[in-house]
């Protein structure tokens, strides 16, 4: 039995209940974040053995046998647990000043165990539902304290259809294994798993969930639920090549991640233009930055996977710091309306929104200028004009940031004293930004097996 494994899968269901009576005391988040911080040391410091279980497949470690079910814990499957743990932990802590927040504990734990369970499960059938509850039950941290009702009525409609789709396409894949050679179940597993990815990932017309959450819903609860489907999804692709080969090999497979990178690119970036609100503009930044991984994906290179997980590493930082930056602004005005907070009542605030939203849209010195420099070289010979298009895109986006910065908007409403945790958080951030740009070229080195793994999986 591997032991090790069964820990990783039920720390956070053993976490979740211990954590939920302290929501409203102050032992929340450190409890929170130090579960999910043990979950990636087991997952680092635990000798997994290879175990191969046929001639083109091997697990670290034994697979677990659950209800006549095997879970398989691969390289590609620990990068993808330590990713979303790690970056749990952190979102956990950032969480720790803001009553709103307090919901983030269990279920976010409750919510990454069934992500966990999701990823490692096969068939993948299985695996989907567990993807989609966790998806689901992510619509109860989106709430705070009685706002964001509408984002989150808009989310929970696209997960739910989503899941729908995830599962559906699931079988289809199945029934495409059982009877080879009828073009007709690839086509729908294909074009199922497609709409999924735009109702998940927030990609346009599905897109209006993600600046919603960000504009009225608890900020931090908003960010655990993109990074966890977005991450998630970058993964559960993986585990779908994994089970079924032929899927990378249809011809509209790059395509339609290309597609989806180019529209959560351009059309965040011309739709934020009519936002107003730090919100908003947020979530619409995210949407674009994100894209970028997903049009690096659909390279099918190993260039192209290392650049897009490494999009996706240095993105971490700058969603962190735009979501503390939201709550402590929405914490400021006491509300989650449009407003103005001057540079004077809250300086760590705004250099908060504004070094994160930089960050987000790869502006120099940042590090995702050298992700979306290197996307540019690589998409320069065969395709100039979407280069050129990933150098103009982010003005226009950094344009409705500094416009939103400079808007004179009256405001009649009494605001509060900055939190403490501003100064402290805001230091610590362009602390980390710091050392993740000068530490860059060598964070990108591990990635090298883990896109050697994405294209050797067909």
């Amino acid at each position: 039995m591997n032991i090790p494994l069964l820990l990783v899968l039920a720390i956070p269901f053993l976490a979740a209940p211990l954590v939920y009576p302290l929501r409203r005391t102050p032992l929340a988040a450190p409890l929170a974040a130090g579960a999910a911080l043990g979950i990636v040391a087991l997952l680092w410091a635990v000798p997994w053995p290879p175990a191969a279980l046929s001639a083109d497949s091997s697990t670290l470690g034994p697979p677990v046998v659950l209800l006549g079910r095997s879970l398989r814990l691969t390289a590609t499957d620990r990068w993808a647990l330590s990713t979303l743990w790690g970056s749990a932990a952190l979102l956990f802590l950032s969480a720790w000043p803001f009553r709103f927040e307090r919901r983030l504990y269990p279920i976010g734990l409750a919510a990454g165990g069934l992500w966990a369970l999701g990823l490692l499960t096969r068939p993948i059938s299985l695996g989907a539902f567990f993807i989609g509850a966790a998806a689901l039950l992510l619509t109860l941290t989106l709430l705070g304290e009685g706002h964001g009702m509408e984002g989150a009525a808009q989310y929970l409609i696209a997960a739910s259809l989503g899941f729908l789709a995830w599962t559906t396409a699931a079988w289809a894949a199945e029934q495409a294994v059982l009877n080879p050679g009828q073009p007709l179940w690839p086509t729908i597993a294909f074009t199922l798993i497609g709409a999924a990815m735009v109702l998940w990932l927030g990609v346009w017309p599905a897109h209006r969930w993600v600046p919603m959450l960000f504009a009225e819903g608890a900020p931090i609860g908003a960010a655990f639920t993109v990074l966890l489907i977005h991450y998630g999804t970058w993964f559960w692709l993986a585990a779908w090549a994994q089970e079924f080969p032929w899927l990378p090999r249809l011809p509209g497979w790059g395509i339609v991640l290309q597609a989806l990178g180019v529209l959560m690119m351009g059309s965040s970036a011309l739709l934020a233009l009519a936002e107003r609100g730090w919100g908003a503009i947020g979530g619409y930044s995210w949407l674009a930055s994100s894209g970028l991984a997903w049009l690096a994906l659909s390279l099918g290179t190993e260039p192209g996977i290392q650049l897009s997980a490494w999009a996706l590493w240095v993105r971490v930082v700058p969603l962190l710091g735009m979501a503390f930056a939201l709550a402590a602004y929405r914490r400021i005005a006491g509300t989650t309306e449009p407003g103005r907070v001057s540079m004077a009542q809250g300086p760590w605030v705004i250099g908060l929104l504004l070094g994160s939203g930089l960050a987000m849209l790869d502006a120099p010195p940042f590090p995702g200028f050298a992700a979306r420099w290197a996307m540019t070289r690589l998409l320069l010979p065969a395709h100039p004009l979407l280069a050129l298009g990933l150098i103009g895109l982010p003005g226009l986006l950094g344009w409705a940031l500094l416009r939103n910065l400079l808007a004179r908007e009256p405001s009649d409403r009494p605001l509060r004293p900055m939190p403490r945790a501003a100064i402290g958080f805001g230091i610590a951030w362009w602390t980390a930004e710091l050392l993740l740009l000068l530490a860059a070229p060598w964070l990108g080195i591990p990635l090298e097996s883990l896109a050697r793994a994405w294209v050797r999986t067909p």
